[in-house]
């Protein structure tokens, strides 16, 4: 009678186990679904904007940059060429 008494509570802890560990996978299933994912696509979208952004003032300054350079092309040439010869002499 024993070795049948061991073998059922080992069967019934077993399966105690088993529901403990589905009950903890649907609770973190619904931690995920329900808080964790939706601040990841926030913080996720938040980052896309600020990625957006940054580019677009690239872009703009860019653009600044050429339309000065095009209004006066021998100062620049002439500032481009004594930053290239500072850098020069500084590397050494």
């Amino acid at each position: 009678m024993r070795k049948h008494n061991v073998k059922h509570l080992a069967k019934e802890t077993t399966q105690s186990a088993q529901e403990q560990i589905d009950s903890l996978k649907s609770q973190l299933e619904q931690l995920l679904n329900g808080r964790i994912n939706p601040a990841l696509l926030v913080a996720a979208e938040k980052a896309d904007h600020a990625v957006a952004n940054a580019r677009e003032i690239g872009h703009a300054q860019v653009e600044k940059v050429e339309s000065r350079v095009r209004a006066r092309p021998v100062p620049a040439m002439v500032i481009s060429a004594l930053v290239g010869f500072v850098l020069g002499r500084l590397s050494r």
